[in-house]
């Protein structure tokens, strides 16, 4: 029982660590992707790939679910008027206006910059989740929330090409992220996370289109498609979004909302690695340094209380 509840999680753990991987790239490919399409065509076309995608796998899984409508691990896979509740709590607000939000600050702030901020959200989730999950802030969190602010304040406050409409569209996606992530954990443990993200995600492809039909309207925008877009919006809608937001719900649904976010650093890693690679970003003293302060603070924040509770334990039964 204990080895299965322990195989589970590693596997959730595992997910995760694909997730921020592949999230740390999507700011770079969407960075490109950007140049030729404007913000809301890109979500269009990202999540309506993505509920193709989710679609066919909802249909070969369901094969394995049982007939009383319920799937291996007897959550439900239907959804009825609650479930309903975290899909749009998910699609509208979480995916289409959060993740909307969330790829424009990365057009104006930069790839780099918008994923660091980004990083901020397992600070904001253990916040949250306070006064919504009723989760202890322990000591080691607050040690770690104060080093990532200082690390955002090194960064912010030391002058340099800052762009503070993309910095702020950033940040209020983290806010915004943080508090659907918080929200939706318990439906996610009662519902299949695959029906559930791939409802959330044609809900957001329908706000997403109206987006843009707004944004053609009052920019008169075009649109160039080539073969690295197409490459691009198929990396976004499959990858990027499909199968991360997949293994993001069901880690969801496994872990607590504030461990899942424990392997965030990942993400600014990653794309920075591919910013500087491949546009040639340059990294400063005061980024560098920032970018210290809030991985050590987001792994106290997330990892402190664990490691802490461990040295008071005094002995451990393996199975």
């Amino acid at each position: 029982m204990r080895r299965n509840y322990c195989e589970k999680n590693t596997a959730a753990y595992l997910g995760l660590i694909f997730v921020f991987v592949l999230w740390g790239s999507l700011y770079v490919v969407s960075s490109v992707v950007l140049r030729y399409m404007p913000t809301f065509a890109v979500m269009f076309c990202r999540f309506t790939i993505a509920f193709a995608a989710l679609s066919i796998i909802v249909k070969t899984g369901s094969r394995k679910w049982n007939a009383n409508g319920t799937d291996e691990q007897g959550r439900s896979t239907r959804i009825d008027g609650q479930g309903w509740k975290y899909v749009i709590l998910m699609g509208v607000f979480g995916y289409a206006i959060g993740v909307g939000i969330q790829l424009m600050g990365t057009k104006y702030a930069g790839s780099s910059m918008a994923s660091l901020i980004n990083s901020m959200c397992p600070v904001t989730i253990s916040l949250m989740a306070v006064p919504i999950l009723h989760e202890k802030l322990t000591g080691s969190k607050i040690i770690g929330i104060l080093l990532a602010v200082f690390g955002v304040y090194l960064i912010l406050g030391t002058g340099g090409n800052i762009n503070l409409p993309g910095i702020l569209m950033s940040i209020a996606s983290v806010l915004l992220w943080s508090l659907v992530s918080v929200l939706t954990r318990q439906g996610l443990a009662k519902y299949n996370p695959l029906v559930i993200t791939r409802n959330a995600i044609g809900v957001a492809a329908v706000c997403e289109f109206v987006f843009a039909l707004i944004e053609h309207a009052v920019t008169h925008s075009t649109i160039h498609i080539n073969g690295g877009v197409i490459a691009g919006l198929l990396y976004l809608g499959i990858l990027c979004t499909g199968i991360a937001y997949i293994l993001w719900n069901q880690g969801l649904a496994v872990l607590p909302a504030s461990n899942c976010s424990a392997l965030y650093p990942i993400q600014p890693l990653t794309s920075t690695i591919m910013g500087v690679i491949f546009f040639h970003e340059t990294v400063g003293l005061s980024f560098a340094a920032g970018s210290a302060f809030i991985i050590v603070g987001v792994l106290l924040c997330l990892l402190g209380g664990m490691l802490f509770s461990r040295r008071k334990t005094p002995g451990h039964v393996r199975s």
